[in-house]
């Protein structure tokens, strides 16, 4: 049986993939009326309806997203041998938008083996202040975000569960006894981190009965000056794992507790809607997953990795 030709296969994913001819036309660079032709001479050849016409919009028939699924992952795999036969050919920007604490403390050090892998996809890093980085994003950008109060949307899912401890130099208490309980921590400075300046309020607040005033100690406009100033002896920060665990692990910082006194923020990863994402966002999507699964201190059923 000869086989439907590449070129109505890509019209065909496009076109399931958006639900619209006009806009799978935009996609390809051809005319609505041009997509329209191609699909019901697909249909014609296959003697299968793949669309349900709306009056306004369309819809795939159990058949069609069957065939879909099936012709996006031989796609998919198609452009991946391309790219990686015939590097340099073209290049895809995706717009990755996040903290300057992910960005540089997790991102920024695991940038380049995705680089050698996917040389035609260009990583294009937004960092945003925490008080605007819940703006809707355009359908083919990822955010990675702590959720506030509004509800997450069905296009988030949680990457990770960051602990957030008491963290100092190994040198801060050399002539002074280690503090056993919260309270020992308000006879040294304590580094402020904007963006982040809640979180001593809150670490107090659930391990100290009584209000205490935090506002005292140093504060620093980003996590890499915290860092920075906290291995100076400058005084004790919130780290937050796992973005700081190779200074854990180097030993330029240590926890100040031998016992957990943690506080817990979700990290979440908004996608674009299924519907309309593209390759490229899924690779780095998928990545970024992958880390998130290596790296994350806390792993599904809540236990911590130390």
């Amino acid at each position: 049986m000869k086989r439907p030709r590449l070129n109505i296969l890509r019209t065909f994913e496009a076109a399931g993939r958006r639900l619209s001819f006009s806009l799978a036309g935009e996609d390809l660079n051809i005319s609505q009326a041009a997509v329209s032709q191609q699909m019901r001479q697909l249909e014609a050849y296959l003697n299968t309806a793949l669309f349900i016409r709306h009056h306004r919009r369309l819809s795939l028939t159990s058949t069609g997203q069957a065939y879909l699924d099936a012709v996006h992952e031989a796609l998919d795999r198609l452009d991946s041998v391309t790219d990686q036969l015939f590097p340099g050919q073209h290049h895809q920007t995706v717009s990755l938008h996040c903290t300057s604490a992910v960005a540089a403390l997790w991102l920024a050090p695991q940038l380049r083996p995705f680089q050698v892998l996917h040389r035609n996809i260009q990583l294009r890093i937004k960092t945003l202040d925490q008080t605007q980085n819940h703006h809707k994003l355009r359908p083919s950008d990822l955010e990675i975000f702590i959720p506030g109060e509004a509800a997450i949307d069905p296009d988030a899912s949680r990457l990770f569960t960051s602990i957030i401890t008491p963290v100092c130099s190994p040198d801060l208490f050399a002539d002074r006894e280690w503090p056993k309980q919260a309270d020992g921590l308000l006879e040294f400075g304590l580094i402020h981190v904007l963006g982040y300046d809640d979180d001593w309020h809150r670490w107090f607040h659930k391990y100290l009965p009584n209000d205490v005033d935090v506002s005292h100690g140093l504060m620093v406009d980003g996590s890499l000056i915290a860092i920075e100033a906290a291995q100076r002896g400058d005084g004790i920060m919130l780290g937050r794992r796992p973005f700081i665990d190779k200074h854990l692990q180097s030993g330029g910082l240590v926890e100040v507790f031998s016992k957990p006194y943690y506080l817990y923020a979700d990290y979440y990863l908004r996608q674009p809607p299924k519907a309309t994402v593209r390759r490229e966002c899924r690779i780095v999507a998928n990545w970024i997953i992958e880390l998130a699964a290596r790296s994350s201190p806390v792993d599904l059923e809540g236990t911590i990795a130390l």
